[in-house]
This record gives C-alpha cells, sequence and structure tokens, in this order.
C-alpha cells in the first residue's frame, strides 16, 4: 500500500510540475526581446539596448527611467533639434509571421513633422503609426513576414524616421517582439524581405544593371560632347 501511495504521490507532483512549468516556459520564451520591460540596466542605459542617431549631435539626449514602485521602467528620446534618433536592439529570427510592439508617448512633437515615434524593423518601411503632439500612452504595433532562416533583425523605437527629422520628446514602454500563428483581421502584413529583395538581385541582374547604367553615362557623356561642339 505504501509502494502505490508512493507512486500516487510523484505521480500527481509531476502533473503539478508539468501543469505550472509549461506556462512559465512558454511566458518567459514569449517576448524574443531582451529586457523589452526597462527593468534591467546600469547608468543611463537599458541592458541590451543601444543608441543610434542620423546626426551625432549634443542636442539628442538618450534617457533610460528605472521602474519605480508601481511605474514600469521607460526609456526616452529627446532632440531639441531635427535628427533620426532610437534605441536598437538585434535580433536573429527565423520564418514565420511576427509581430512588434511598444507603448509610445509623446511631448512636443509637431503634427505637422513627417514622423513622429514609432517602433520600426530595420529601415526598410516596416514600421507602425507614428504618434505625435502631446499624446497620451499609445500602443503601436508592425506585423511582419520573415522568409530567411537566421534573420537578423534590428528593432528599434525611434523618434522620426528615415530621412524624416524630427523634434520633441518620446518616451517608450513594454517592448515586444513574438512570433504568432496569424494576425487580427484586417491588420496589414509587411513582408521584411520584399524590400531587400528589389536590390538584391542575382550577380547577372546586377551586371546588367551596371552595363544600363555605364551606357547611360557613355550616351550623356556624347551628346554633351556635340553641344559643345556646335
Amino acid at each position: 500500500m505504501d509502494v502505490v501511495m508512493r507512486v500516487r504521490f510523484f505521480m500527481i507532483a509531476a502533473a503539478l510540475l508539468l501543469a505550472v512549468g509549461i506556462p512559465a516556459l512558454a511566458d518567459s520564451t514569449d517576448n524574443l526581446l531582451i529586457n523589452g520591460d526597462f527593468s534591467a540596466g546600469s547608468g543611463n542605459r537599458p541592458t541590451a539596448w543601444r543608441r543610434e542617431s542620423w546626426i551625432d549631435r549634443p542636442t539628442t539626449a538618450f534617457s533610460w527611467i528605472p521602474p519605480f514602485g508601481d511605474e514600469q521602467g521607460e526609456i526616452e528620446i529627446n532632440n531639441e533639434k531635427l535628427n533620426d534618433a532610437r534605441w536598437v536592439q538585434s535580433v536573429v529570427v527565423g520564418p514565420g509571421l511576427y509581430d512588434a510592439s511598444a507603448e509610445i508617448f509623446t511631448h512636443a512633437v509637431p503634427p505637422s513633422s513627417w514622423a513622429g515615434a514609432f517602433i520600426s524593423i530595420g529601415d526598410q518601411m516596416v514600421a507602425s503609426l507614428d504618434v505625435k503632439g502631446n499624446s497620451n500612452w499609445q500602443r503601436r504595433e508592425v506585423f511582419f513576414r520573415v522568409s530567411r532562416e537566421h534573420t537578423r533583425i534590428d528593432v528599434k523605437l525611434r523618434l522620426a524616421g528615415f530621412m524624416n527629422f524630427a523634434v520633441g520628446q518620446a518616451y517608450f514602454r513594454d517592448a515586444a517582439l513574438r512570433k504568432i500563428d496569424r494576425a487580427p483581421e484586417g491588420a496589414m502584413v509587411l513582408d521584411l524581405d520584399a524590400n531587400p529583395r528589389l536590390w538584391a538581385g542575382s550577380r547577372w541582374t546586377l551586371l546588367l544593371l551596371w552595363l544600363i547604367l555605364v551606357g547611360a553615362l557613355v550616351v550623356g557623356w556624347r551628346l554633351l560632347g556635340s553641344a559643345s561642339d556646335q
């Protein structure tokens, strides 16, 4: 009887461990970003995130705001003069459908700016809608598809876009990158590899493009020479 009771005890204990352990494992790997809640860091830098700006100027400042009490950790970008600045984390992913998101709050970002604060994947126009003006916290997300193995992506929490500068302050919290089975109905799903494919043809395609450009230059040079002789 003691042996039977022991077997039952171990079976129940194993079931409980599985019931508790499996969701915990799923939660720990659900967000592919490291320190997406900005709870860890040192000095003025959150762990696993780096700073980038199109123009290196002292009027652009990056800040990390650690969690305090019930408040979540945050990161900030402050552009006193026009710039394109961002916090960046690189992640290697495989083929599939992904959702990148963050909560965003802005202050003094002119509504007339070409781009406000948003989340993007690299600089290939795979980006969420932006936030401008003096806003409340708003969640922004972008759905995108990856088709290649071992694809390195740069998740960028940014103020202003590629060659579209802006001033003001942007705050970010609760950033996440998740692999999903399907996007919400009606959501736009962008192809991460679409834009690079426009420029990354075969070597024969690139050679043909190079020959066309050279030919155009030669023809243009001859036309200029003929016009100068007249």
